[in-house]
């Protein structure tokens, strides 16, 4: 059973003549570790946002778990799938660092010891432990990306979804950023990566979906 199914799903944003997405229809399995690709504007992000029930699709159904993606409240979607968007500082709104990691793991009622023992764990394995007082908004842009996939590595979803992680990230910290979801790959978490970035997909997914013109041009396994 599918994980996460859309099933000829189109959707046009408002004063648009064309559809973003149309007719598109997939299916991505516990575990995946997918690259979905295309050229900007094929709609790719719009196919996220779908799954992830910020956009409600105008035909077609977006189910997750096995349950319509509208039965669930966004709270409950983001226990299951983690997002982090192309553009960080959308995503950041804490007054430090350890507090970006800290609030939604606060939220699971993560206390203590164990709070302060996940946030520096992952800190540290990124390099972003000596950064950890410092306001996220004054981060250079690529120190944001990590920050905001940090916070969401931390809660352990089910699904974890990229756009464009390693857009603004060193080649240092791209290495461990791979590395990281390469273990948790392996612990069963299903990672989809939007990227540009080649050579790091193929680094991590054996399966690559091409969008173009708001449709799926190509989906494939890569072994």
């Amino acid at each position: 059973m599918p994980y996460i199914s859309l099933n000829r799903v189109s959707y046009i944003y408002s004063g648009r003549s064309m559809p973003a997405v149309k007719d598109i229809t997939l299916t991505f399995e516990k575990g995946e570790k997918i690259a979905l690709t295309g050229t900007n504007g094929s709609g790719k992000s719009t196919i996220a946002r779908l799954m992830l029930g910020l956009l409600k699709p105008q035909a077609g159904t977006v189910t997750l778990a096995n349950r319509p993606i509208g039965d669930y409240s966004l709270v409950e979607i983001g226990e299951r799938l983690g997002y982090v968007l192309q553009n960080p500082t959308q995503m950041l709104f804490t007054t430090t660092v350890y507090d970006e990691i800290a609030f939604g793991l606060r939220w699971k009622g993560v206390r203590g010891s164990e709070l302060d023992k996940v946030c520096k764990n992952i800190l540290k394995h990124f390099a972003l432990w000596p950064l950890r007082n410092k306001m996220p908004l004054t981060l250079s842009e690529g120190q944001k990306q990590l920050v905001a996939i940090c916070a969401v590595l931390a809660l352990k979803p089910a699904y974890l979804i990229l756009d464009e992680p390693t857009k603004s990230i060193d080649t240092f910290r791209k290495d461990i950023l791979l590395n990281a979801l390469q273990d948790i790959g392996h612990k069963g978490t299903g990672i989809i990566i939007i990227s540009h970035d080649q050579e790091f997909t193929h680094r991590l997914c054996n399966r690559e979906i091409k969008v173009f013109d708001g449709k799926v041009a190509t989906d494939g396994s890569r072994c």
